[in-house]
């Protein structure tokens, strides 16, 4: 009968996949994501070690303030459109159908990021996550 292999403490540590707060990575990753950008700060301060934390908590930092300008700027286009004589109202009301799109098409955004962090993977977004890794 063989005999079998302890596990010393620098095993188990070394293959923990524990963060700087105490949960593990994938966890970590998708709560970055949960309350954008606000968490996205919270586990980009905790965390020291983790690459992949830090790197969902910096986009999730990234993409929430990027959709903060986006709403911003879509905002002010909206304003504009009503200095348009006769037609600016209509156009202004038409054009309040495209924070639903936006609204829908980032939320559905933010989900998958959740779900692509909590499956250990390291998606990028294609403007969003170049700036995420410079951070990172």
């Amino acid at each position: 009968m063989a005999a079998e292999p302890k596990m010393t403490a620098d095993v188990a540590e070394s293959t923990s996949s524990e963060t700087g707060s105490g949960l593990e990575a994938n966890l970590a990753g998708a709560l970055a994501y949960l309350l954008s950008p606000l968490t996205g700060i919270l586990f980009f301060l905790l965390e020291g070690e983790n690459e992949f934390v830090k790197f969902h908590a910096a986009q999730s930092i990234v993409f929430g303030v990027g959709m903060f300008a986006i709403y911003i700027g879509m905002s002010i286009f909206q304003m504009l459109l009503l200095f348009i004589p006769h037609l600016g109202g209509l156009l202004s009301l038409l054009f309040s159908l495209a924070y639903l799109v936006v609204g829908f098409v980032a939320f559905l955004t933010w989900l998958f990021l959740m779900y692509k962090a909590y499956s250990n993977e390291r998606f990028a977004l294609p403007v969003f996550g170049r700036l995420a890794e410079r951070l990172a």
